[in-house]
């Protein structure tokens, strides 16, 4: 047992779903050795000392390649055999760790935030993820003490799963393979696009095209979050595309939603005789509550959908042609297939830098106290014309608020009333 030398790492890319900082100066190599050790170690305990198989992936960002082999590094010296499955979309890497049985996996990514941060998603076997509650306290404690046993040095493979990953979807929706689509690819630098067009290859009647489309869809940087467009050229807000794909599924199902959502998801999902289950923000609790509960489809407001049938993992690809297909067996335009939940007025997710967070939860529970209070995430307050929630960020210093109301006029009075209440204007 040896200490390496004190962390060269900001403690704060800890956070309640993921590891993220900008690099170098908050999340480097020193980082990435030690949570890699730190990592193999928290998985390893009940093993008995048997190696872990370990799925290594990352995005394209130029800090990528010395993150992913300091943490290879790592790895290595806990033992572990490692699979190096090279670039990836982070639902692809999801794919992977299940396919290949690993007892986990991590994806080097800082998802939608930019080029100049990175970070960590790790998992265990079947692609749960560790989070706060689940793994993720242990794993930072761990790499802030730098303690660790020497073992037996560990292996590297290195394998592509293109084949295995394009194969998965073109089997999954093969009604689709003479469905003629016209589909148009926002550019949003994202690791999608090194797949996306090989996909869409294996359905030979889906047209990529610029300019007259039936929808539009771009990807966030490690391309496990989708945004649509209609074939207007309208942006369609993420949770209404939850409350769209509720129909997609038979049966009296459990769906999962999370806590920002319109009020139009929960109406939906229960006109469907589902069970509508509300989570708090973030992948890591909703794929846990997702297993829980035996969720067959869960979606965040940011764009981000869940699939039993996808591992129980978000996936922008499974989500493009599960609307894809709906709008197949509806026969109609995506704008027209959306209208019905286009009842409710909303505001977006206004942040705010405010230096005690916590004191504004307080400040809302006081002021609107003859309301219903939820404080699953933040704290949410419900009547029955209108709610708001106020939600601490998992990953910034902000506090984020959204409003919806029946009517703009409703919206926008109690908008105001809430920003004066809280002194946040």
């Amino acid at each position: 047992m040896h200490k390496i030398a004190g962390p060269k790492f900001s403690e704060k890319i800890f956070k309640a779903y993921d590891i993220r900082g900008k690099y170098p100066e908050e999340i480097n190599e020193d980082a990435a050795y030690k949570i890699a050790r730190s990592y193999a170690t928290y998985l390893g305990i009940g093993t008995r000392g048997k190696a872990l198989d370990i799925v290594v992936s990352s995005d394209d960002r130029p800090s990528c390649p010395k993150l992913k082999k300091a943490f290879i590094d790592g790895l290595l010296k806990e033992g572990v055999k490692v699979v190096d499955a090279g670039i990836t979309t982070t639902p692809m890497h999801y794919f992977i760790v299940n396919k290949t049985n690993a007892d986990g996996g991590a994806m080097i990514t800082a998802s939608h935030r930019p080029f100049e941060y990175n970070g960590l998603k790790l998992s265990r076997r079947q692609a749960e993820i560790l989070g706060e509650g689940s793994g993720m306290e242990e794993i930072r404690n761990s790499s802030l003490r730098g303690v660790f046993l020497d073992k037996e040095l560990g292996s590297v493979t290195t394998k592509d799963f293109k084949k295995e990953y394009l194969d998965f979807f073109k089997e999954k929706f093969a009604q689709l393979k003479n469905y003629k689509i016209k589909i148009k690819i926002d550019p949003e630098n994202s690791v999608a696009e090194l797949f996306f067009k090989d996909l869409i290859s294996e359905f030979p009647k889906f047209e990529l095209v610029s300019k007259k489309y039936d929808l539009c869809v771009s990807f966030d940087r490690d391309g496990d979050r989708i945004k649509f467009k209609d074939e207007k050229d309208n942006e369609i807000q993420g949770d209404f595309i939850t409350a769209f794909l509720v129909s997609y599924f038979d049966g009296p199902n459990s769906f999962i939603y999370d806590i920002r959502s319109s009020r139009v998801v929960k109406e939906e999902i229960e006109k469907h005789d589902g069970r509508a289950i509300e989570s708090r923000v973030g992948h890591s609790f909703i794929k846990k509550s997702m297993r829980e509960h035996d969720a067959i489809f869960a979606g965040e407001l940011v764009g981000h959908y869940y699939f039993r049938d996808f591992f129980y993992a978000d996936s922008a690809i499974f989500a493009m042609f599960s609307v894809v297909d709906l709008i197949r067996k509806e026969n109609k335009s995506l704008s027209k297939l959306i209208a019905p939940f286009q009842k409710y007025y909303a505001t977006p997710e206004l942040n705010f830098k405010v230096e005690n967070k916590d004191m504004f939860i307080d400040k809302a529970a006081a002021a609107f106290s003859d309301g219903k209070i939820s404080y699953l995430d933040g704290i949410k307050i419900d009547y029955p014309d209108w709610w708001f929630i106020l939600r601490l960020s998992n990953t910034e210093d902000l506090i984020r608020l959204r409003v919806e109301a029946n009517t703009p006029e409703l919206l926008e009075e109690k908008k105001t009333l809430i920003l004066k209440s809280l002194v946040l204007v």
